[in-house]
């Protein structure tokens, strides 16, 4: 067996000191080697144009002799930490003698001979003080871009590339966002995320709706908008003006105007319009029930007169009921003459407890003629004990004659069978009578207007157009009020709501609750 000859290996080969050098003085950083006794033994010649001296007028120098004992005190603790064997890196700034203020990058190194013991130490540095002072100077242009937006009243926010770029306190505040999610960098996709899960939708959008989804309709709506999006929404109880713009290379601005205020003024505004308007038509319809009340008292006196002896005259004979009822008719016809007055003179109407089954037999009494005449039926349902009410009952029985009155004119067109039903319950505290037919009903866009004065869905010649408007105010004088409401099924249904009345047990001294 032949033993194998030992392979000789080859001694390394000796390092390139000028190739070392040559690559250490191309570096883009100051590159220095420094002993334990603290004097430089190689610097590049990076390092040795900040010096300002030669490379070879360094070496042998103590750091102090070359940067000065403020310097060298500052970076003593990283270089025995080197010399301890730990590597530090450390950047800040620090004031040269020859170079003024600057902002460096540092790492110290140890430098181990072949027994691994550390000899020297590395110290490789970076000048960055001109990307620093721009950062400083974009943070201090951040800082008063804040500081602007902080003191804007609207709530401010900048995003780009579906991150936040900026908010003020507005936006914080608005959106109750926690100080994390008010940091820049955050994804608007957890914005989104918080305000559906506080319940903050805007109009677009639907709950379960998934927060991506949202947040890419939200560019895309711009998009299509042209890069300007404006609409109004309501948020945390306040009616918003959001204004979204899409700045080319800036990403997209939103701002988020509260115009509550100024919405409330405008509700306020068209209130007070429309009272003036109501006052106006109240003082038409109270100059043309004056002149009419003129020409009706004499008459209805004479009738009045002659009822009273026609039924003296009948008593005993089967004509005496109908000639008492004439001459109730022509009585309160004379009381619904002067409530008709008192109402269009916005004076208090009598107080007193009202009957309210006793009210609507005796409008359907007034009524009974035409009703059958015109072949409807008339079904009234009411609580067993219906609630207690206050005030006037002539103009409560003329109220409710004057519904069945536009019920039935509504009901003549079409063919039978023609109905009415009258039913009363206790709503929200207060009582809703509801008289509804199964005539064609009342569009939803003249719902309200049906009760302006002197307009009528009648053939012209055969409605007055008053007749609503006076139930409204006669609704309005008891603290109540009267609209139309949908017919499931068709139909009309009027709704009168009156507050539920109290009195101390006397005539007249009842008052209704507000």
């Amino acid at each position: 067996m032949v033993a194998a000859l030992p392979v000789a290996v080859p001694p390394p080969a000796p390092p390139d000191i000028a190739l070392l050098r040559g690559i250490l003085d191309a570096a883009p950083a100051r590159v220095c080697v420094v002993g334990r006794d603290f004097r430089y033994r190689y610097v590049n010649r990076e390092f040795a144009e900040f010096a300002g001296r030669p490379a070879a007028a360094i070496i042998g120098l103590t750091t102090r002799e070359l940067v000065g004992e403020a310097v060298a005190a500052r970076l003593d603790p990283f270089a025995f930490a080197a010399l301890d064997g730990e590597t530090v890196v450390r950047q800040g700034w620090i004031d040269y003698q020859r170079n003024g203020r600057r902002f460096i990058h540092w790492v110290f190194t140890p430098l181990r001979d072949a027994e691994g013991e550390v000899t020297d130490f590395i110290v490789f540095m970076r000048d960055l003080t001109e990307h620093r002072e721009r950062e400083e100077e974009l943070a201090r242009r951040n800082a008063y871009l804040q500081a602007i937006l902080n003191g804007v009243a609207d709530a401010v926010a900048v995003d780009r590339d579906g991150r936040l770029v900026m908010c003020n306190r507005g936006f914080v505040e608005l959106l109750d966002l926690p100080e994390a999610l008010a940091e820049p960098g955050t994804p608007t996709v957890e914005l989104v995320r918080h305000r559906h899960a506080r319940g903050m939708f805007y109009p677009n959008e639907t709950p379960g709706e998934a927060p991506e989804a949202v947040a890419a309709q939200h560019w895309e709506r711009i998009r299509d908008a042209g890069g300007v999006e404006t609409e109004e929404l309501c948020l945390n109880g306040r009616r918003l003006q959001v204004h979204r713009r899409h700045i080319p290379d800036a990403g997209f601005v939103a701002t988020f105007t509260d115009i509550t205020a100024r919405a409330e003024a405008e509700a306020a505004r068209r209130a007070q319009r429309e009272a003036l308007r109501e006052a106006q038509q109240m003082g038409e319809i109270a100059s043309l029930l004056a002149g009419v009340a003129h020409e009706l008292n004499n008459p209805l006196s004479v009738v009045a007169a002659q009822a009273t002896l026609l039924a003296e005259e009948a008593a005993g004979t089967p004509f005496a009921e109908r000639a008492e009822k004439v001459s109730l008719a022509a009585r309160r016809s004379g009381r619904i003459v002067a409530s008709l007055l008192a109402s269009a003179s916005r004076r208090p109407p009598q107080r007193e407890p009202l009957d309210l089954r006793q009210s609507i037999a005796t409008a359907a009494d007034l009524m009974e003629h035409r009703l059958q005449s015109a072949g409807v039926a008339l079904a009234v349902q009411l609580p067993r004990r219906p609630p207690r009410l206050i005030g006037d009952p002539d103009q409560l029985v003329h109220l409710l004659a004057n519904l069945l009155g536009n019920a039935c004119a509504a009901l003549a067109p079409r063919d039978p069978p023609r109905r009415i039903a009258i039913s009363a319950r206790r709503e929200q505290g207060m009582l809703a009578l509801r008289v509804a037919d199964n005539g064609p009903g009342i569009p939803p866009e003249l719902r309200e207007k049906v009760f302006d004065a002197f307009f009528s869905t009648r053939p012209a010649g055969s409605g007055s157009g008053i007749g609503l408007a006076l139930c409204r105010t006669i609704a309005q004088d008891h603290g109540g009020r009267i609209e139309a409401e949908e017919t499931p099924g068709g139909g009309a249904t009027l709704v009168l709501r009156l507050p539920f009345g109290r009195t101390d047990g006397s005539r007249g001294s009842g008052a209704a609750r507000p």
